[in-house]
């Protein structure tokens, strides 16, 4: 489907003409998706591309990441994530997934492609006041053995020194093609995951009362924790609590296990929440150990709140209302999924924004196995990208 936008700015227009190769690209990577961590061809595509622009470039950032600058001076980030999902993708599409039970779910592909398109704009026409950084993130999605993301480790290595400002976008399957989300403030959720080892003591499952039944204590557990949402915190600051999973060290009918392992995941808005939420389901826990048994409790805290920065925030506004039409800015609203850019907008100020790329007569959603996009979106993400840089820089259009 093609859409016509209100207003042909020479930047669009000239990424409208980069469609065919930004297609090619996207239907690469979306074709051979790579997890967290494991991002190695896609990283050999995109630093090989940005070196035949012209581009300084770094590869290894993070693990997976790449690092390329164009000009000289004071530094704005463009950033864009590379790693797909755990999931077997459903399509009918030539470029769907080769790499079985790995898929681009989440729109990935997409950020990287924009972000390239978005190279190949800025290598025409050279910013003359200042440098584009680019980051090529690895794992978004997932944290390696210590907890940490792709953004964090990215940032460690050096990625962000001396940049004064980080802008990054996300493709959203609800808003049509050529409209774009944004929200100064709070936009994402901060996101810490849990694990809870609940101990009994294993018997025969015809004699339960030789044991400690390890999966009634943690289904005790499971309803305790329901409480710390409902009745621990104030209802007027959003949070929710989430057990994704729970398994047992043994899977028989008549065996009470040793342990059963509860997994999930707490989101919240307020900083002063992460205490709370921590210590309220430490409690909940120990019902546990009041019938009987014992637990263990372990939290990774993944992710801060992404926050927009107001000036940034108005910046992106201005931009897209020149490129796209006055209509075509709408609100963001606050949303309780998570993304690791909140720790590179912790580290400076940045601005997180919602790329339009509704199938209006299939529409998709994201992290699911029929996942995809309206493609005409794909230059419009190019444009904003470049023109948010060149703009946080002085040179207005």
């Amino acid at each position: 489907m093609s859409t016509i936008l209100p207003k042909q700015h020479n930047t669009l227009v000239r990424a409208q003409a980069l469609k065919p190769s930004l297609l090619d690209i996207r239907h690469q990577i979306h074709a051979h998706p790579e997890l967290g961590f494991e991002e190695i061809e896609t990283s050999k595509l995109v630093a090989g591309l940005l070196s035949k622009l012209g581009f300084d470039v770094r590869i290894g950032i993070g693990g997976t990441g790449v690092l390329a600058e164009l000009g000289e001076g004071r530094t704005v980030i463009l950033r864009a994530d590379m790693d797909a999902l755990p999931i077997t993708e459903v399509t009918d599409k030539p470029y769907g997934s080769q790499n079985k039970g790995v898929m681009h779910a989440c729109g990935h592909d997409v950020h990287v492609t924009c972000a390239l398109g978005a190279a190949m704009l800025l290598a025409e026409t050279p910013p003359k006041k200042g440098c584009v950084r680019f980051l090529f993130q690895p794992a978004e999605e997932t944290v390696n053995a210590e907890g940490k993301s792709g953004a964090c480790l990215m940032i460690e290595q050096g990625a962000a020194v001396d940049a004064e400002a980080v802008f990054a976008l996300h493709v959203d399957p609800r808003l049509p093609v050529g409209q774009i989300a944004v929200r100064e403030g709070p936009l994402l959720a901060a996101c810490d995951t849990f694990k809870i080892v609940v101990h009994g003591v294993g018997s025969h499952g015809a004699y339960p009362e030789l044991g400690v039944d390890a999966i009634v204590l943690a289904s005790q557990v499971v309803q305790s924790l329901q409480t710390v949402i409902s009745r621990r915190k104030s209802a007027l600051e959003p949070a929710i609590l989430t057990v994704g999973g729970i398994a047992s060290d043994t899977f028989r009918p008549n065996i009470l296990p040793q342990q059963v392992e509860l997994t999930g995941t707490i989101r919240y808005f307020e900083p002063t929440l992460h205490n709370l939420l921590h210590e309220e389901i430490e409690k909940a826990c120990t019902i546990a150990d009041a019938l009987g048994g014992s637990h263990t409790l372990e939290f990774n805290s993944d992710n801060p709140t992404l926050v927009n920065d107001p000036q940034l925030t108005n910046l992106v506004r201005f931009v897209g209302k020149s490129l796209l039409g006055a209509t075509a800015v709408i609100e963001a609203k606050q949303e309780t999924g998570a993304d690791d850019f909140s720790f590179l907008s912790a580290h400076m100020p940045g601005c997180y924004f919602l790329l339009g790329a509704l199938i209006p007569d299939n529409p998709r959603k994201l992290h699911t196995p029929t996942f995809d996009i309206d493609e005409s979106a794909i230059p419009i993400g190019a444009t904003m990208l470049a023109e948010v840089a060149r703009c946080y820089l002085g040179e207005l259009f």
